[in-house]
C-alpha cells in the first residue's frame, strides 16, 4: 500500500460534536448540487488511486482488506459494494440496526461488520493493533479529538495505512483552523465514487448511481409545486419528550441528501443554527406548527416510536400540533446513511410528505421492516440494488 502526496491544509440525539458553518471553496459541480437540492457522481479514472480533500491523493497498489472506519456511511458504502467483510471497526451500533431495517427486503444479504461497533472516538495505539489497509476517517476530524495531533495523523498513514475522509461535507461546516486553507465540500456519493475506485468497484458503484440518479429524476418530475408542499420540522427528540432538537431540513451535505431533494418548507424559516442543532420544547414546536414532523433515529431502536407519539398525543402541548392531529408524526433513519440508506430513505421521505405524488407511507410499528411496496408502488427498482450489492450487475 502506497500513500500518495501530503496531507493538505493548515451525545448522540443532539449529534456529535462539530464546528460551526462556514464559507469554504466548493467545486463547480458540488455547487450545482447545492443549487439543485441534489447529489451528483464524478469518476476518476485511475486503478486504485483518488483524489480528496483534505487528504490529498491516496493510492492503494490492490483493494483493501482491512478496512478501519468510524462514521456509519462507510460501511454502508463498502456493503453497497459487496465488501461488507472489510471492515473492522465502527462507531455505532444503531447502524446495523438502521440498515437492516431498510434492506430487510433483500435475498442474501448480510451486514458483515455487525459484530464490529465499538466505542466513540479511537486511540493510535488501536489503529496500529488493527493493521489496517485503509482508514476510511477525516484525518482533519480527528485532529479534534483528544490526544492526536497533525504529526500522530502523519505517523499512522506512514506505519499503518493512509487515510481518506472528509467529515465537513456533513452540513458544510468550518474544518479545523489548521485544516480550512484549500478545504472542499463532496456530496455523498462523490464521497462514495472515491471509495468505490480503492475497492476496485467502479461497475457496482456506476450501477447504483444511475439508480440514485434515475430516482433524483423521478423525485423531481412528481414534485408539486412549492406552494403545495408541506410545512416540516425535521427532529431528534426522546420519546418523554424530554430532550427535542431541531435540525436543518434543506441545508447543502450529506447529512441532508435524503430530505434536500423534497423541497419542503422548514417550518422554522430561515431561522440560523449555529451547530447542527437546536434545542426548543413543546411550546415553540407548536409556535410554527409544522404540517409534517419527521423524527430521527426512529427505525434504529435507539427510540421507542410508538410511546413517543402517544407521548405527543397525551401531552397538553403536543396535542394541539397539527402533524399529531393528522397523524403526520413519520418514522425516519439516520442522517448519518451511506448510498444503501441514503436511496430508500429518499423513497421514504417522498412518500411521507408528498403521499399525493409518490404513494402514501403506512403507520409504523416498533420492530417493523421496510415496507414490501410492489414494484409499482416502488419509486426504485429495490430488486435491482439487491442484485448490484450482490454482484449481479
Amino acid at each position: 500500500m502506497k500513500y500518495g502526496g501530503a496531507v493538505v491544509g493548515g451525545g448522540l440525539f443532539a449529534g456529535c460534536s462539530s464546528q460551526p458553518t462556514g464559507e469554504s471553496t466548493q467545486t463547480a459541480e458540488t455547487t450545482q448540487a447545492t443549487e439543485q437540492g441534489s447529489e451528483t457522481t464524478s469518476t476518476t479514472e485511475s486503478d486504485y488511486t483518488v483524489d480528496l480533500s483534505p487528504v490529498g491523493t491516496v493510492s492503494l497498489e490492490e483493494p483493501p482488506t482491512n478496512v478501519f472506519t468510524h462514521f456509519p456511511w462507510f460501511p454502508d458504502m463498502a456493503s453497497a459494494l459487496g465488501r461488507g467483510e472489510t471492515i473492522n471497526y465502527l462507531w455505532w451500533d444503531g447502524t446495523v440496526a438502521g440498515l437492516e431495517y431498510f434492506t430487510a427486503g433483500f435475498d442474501d444479504f448480510e451486514i458483515e461488520w455487525a459484530d464490529k461497533a465499538g466505542e466513540y472516538g479511537f486511540a493510535k495505539e488501536q489503529l496500529y493493533e488493527l493493521d489496517s489497509d485503509l482508514h476510511l476517517v477525516d484525518p482533519a476530524w480527528v485532529t479534534t479529538e483528544d490526544n492526536w495531533n497533525r504529526s500522530d495523523i502523519d505517523e499512522v498513514s506512514n506505519n499503518v495505512g493512509p487515510w481518506l475522509g472528509n467529515y465537513y461535507s456533513n452540513y458544510h461546516a468550518t474544518p479545523p483552523e489548521e485544516w480550512a486553507d484549500g478545504y472542499e465540500y463532496y456530496s455523498l456519493w462523490e464521497l462514495f465514487d472515491r471509495v468505490a475506485t480503492l475497492y476496485g468497484e467502479r461497475e457496482r458503484y456506476e450501477a447504483l448511481a444511475s439508480v440514485h440518479d434515475d430516482l433524483l429524476g423521478t423525485i423531481e418530475d412528481r414534485l408539486p409545486p412549492e406552494s403545495e408542499r408541506p410545512t416540516v420540522a425535521y427532529l431528534s427528540l426522546r420519546e418523554d419528550l424530554a430532550d427535542i432538537y431541531r435540525l436543518r431540513l434543506n441545508a447543502p451535505g450529506y447529512w441532508n441528501a435524503h430530505t434536500r431533494p423534497l423541497g419542503a418548507i422548514d417550518v422554522f424559516g430561515g431561522a440560523e443554527l449555529e451547530g447542527p442543532f437546536k434545542r426548543l420544547d413543546t411550546e415553540a414546536l407548536l409556535d410554527a406548527d409544522p404540517d409534517a414532523i419527521l423524527t430521527l433515529w426512529t427505525v434504529t431502536e435507539e427510540v421507542d416510536f410508538e410511546q413517543m407519539e402517544q407521548n405527543l398525543r397525551d401531552d397538553p402541548v403536543g396535542s394541539e400540533l397539527a402533524a399529531v392531529q393528522n397523524d403526520r408524526v413519520y418514522v425516519q433513519g439516520t442522517r448519518w446513511q451511506g448510498p444503501l440508506m441514503n436511496l430508500f430513505q429518499l423513497e421514504m421521505t417522498a412518500k411521507q410528505l408528498c403521499p399525493e405524488q409518490f404513494g402514501a407511507w403506512p403507520d409504523y410499528e416498533n420492530g417493523d421492516s421496510y415496507p414490501a411496496f410492489g414494484p409499482d408502488e416502488q419509486l426504485f427498482d429495490h430488486e435491482r440494488v439487491a442484485n448490484i450489492t450482490n454482484g449481479d450487475i
